[in-house]
């Protein structure tokens, strides 16, 4: 099964031949989580109090943490167990830390050690049909595998999503795997209710397969648009909304290259934090640039995005993952389409939905 690379790292044991170096955490706030992979969002496998001491094996780049006690960096340092913690938090000899080699494929034991601590156990009760499981909790989103009833399940988190009758009860609410994909917890039968899906519990999510269309794609596979492009209530909203949930992959909706990476916001709030509708600004963003003077624009990224000013991308390329950052009161995407460009504006903003159409790649 594919899975998003975005930083992903192994649990495989270190193989580079060199010592591993003693350090200390300094989080004196609050205890030290200890992580997955090299980032905030992969899953959470313990905590580490101020003070205590660790071993380092090699350091991997990954989420740019700029509020640790220590250091701003992007650096992340893999322990000698194969978990990760950010290097801002961590007092070591000034030597510098190896990199880790490349990645390894994700041990078993690891991947179960770091659901151990917030999983429940399911069972599929589909009767003779298969349980889809799917990358969003929707009936329309791409297919990932089909679970024959009686399959045994670890079930990480929650999301709400498409409301669905099934055998065991009638439910809004999609049960995450340790993989990254969903299925309808209406089909399972469970010790208890999973917790709610946080930044805390998400694992590495899985690969849409992005729908194709010639030369043009679907930015969020199996989810739809809002009509919403200026409206009479809103005649300056120049693109349209397709609602997701926080983590979704967003993908470029053409070949192109990448114009602008910005965040974009009213003074005094982050784009790293969930915005509101009283926020001015569309938080992160990104801009591509396409052939036949025509630009793409992908507006309320949970976080940075993952392409640079300048980089060539391919259609379904994945280039960022859904949030709220910005004027925003829900996880989507705010998704721009403009013709004769650059410049873009609202003077050469069209409706991305029949554009899309007429591509071959209609949203939803």
């Amino acid at each position: 099964m594919l899975v998003a690379a975005v930083f992903l790292a192994s649990f495989a044991p270190a193989v580079d031949a060199h010592a591993a170096q003693a350090a200390t955490v300094v989080s004196p706030k609050r205890p030290l989580n200890v992580r997955a992979g090299s980032a905030v969002w992969t899953a959470q496998v313990r905590t580490l109090p101020h003070g205590a001491a660790v071993s380092i094996d090699c350091q991997v780049k990954g989420q740019l943490i700029n509020q640790g006690s220590v250091r701003v960096t992007d650096q992340w340092d893999r322990l000698t167990d194969g978990s990760y913690v950010s290097d801002a938090w961590i007092r070591r000899p000034a030597a510098a830390i190896p990199a880790c080699g490349p990645a390894a494929p994700v041990a078993p034991a690891a991947v179960a050690a770091a659901a151990a601590v917030t999983t429940t156990t399911g069972t599929v009760a589909s009767g003779g049909t298969p349980l889809k499981a799917r990358t969003a909790p929707v009936h329309t989103a791409p297919l990932i595998a089909a679970l024959p009833n009686g399959t045994q399940l670890t079930l990480v988190c929650q999301q709400r999503g498409e409301n669905i009758a099934g055998s065991q009860r009638v439910t809004p609410m999609w049960d995450r795997l340790p993989e990254g994909t969903y299925v309808s917890d209406a089909y399972v039968r469970r010790t208890a209710t999973p917790p709610p899906c946080t930044a805390a519990n998400q694992p590495v999510a899985a690969a849409a397969a992005p729908s194709t269309g010639g030369d043009w794609t679907s930015p969020l596979p199996g989810f739809r648009a809002r009509p919403g492009f200026r409206t009479a209530n809103n005649p300056n909203h120049i693109g349209v909304d397709i609602m997701s949930f926080t983590g979704t992959p967003i993908h470029a909706a053409s070949a192109g290259t990448v114009l602008e990476v910005v965040c974009n916001i009213e003074a005094g709030h982050s784009c790293d934090q969930a915005g509101s509708a009283s926020i001015g600004g569309c938080g992160w963003y990104v801009k591509l640039q396409h052939e036949g003077g025509i630009s793409t624009l992908y507006c309320h990224m949970v976080r940075k995005a993952l392409v640079q000013p300048g980089q060539k991308v391919k259609a379904g390329q994945v280039i960022g993952y859904v949030g709220s950052s910005g004027n925003s009161s829900a996880p989507h995407l705010h998704y721009e389409v403009h013709i004769n460009a650059p410049p873009t504006g609202p003077q050469n903003a069209i409706d991305p939905l029949p554009f899309m159409r007429t591509h071959g790649a209609e949203i939803g």
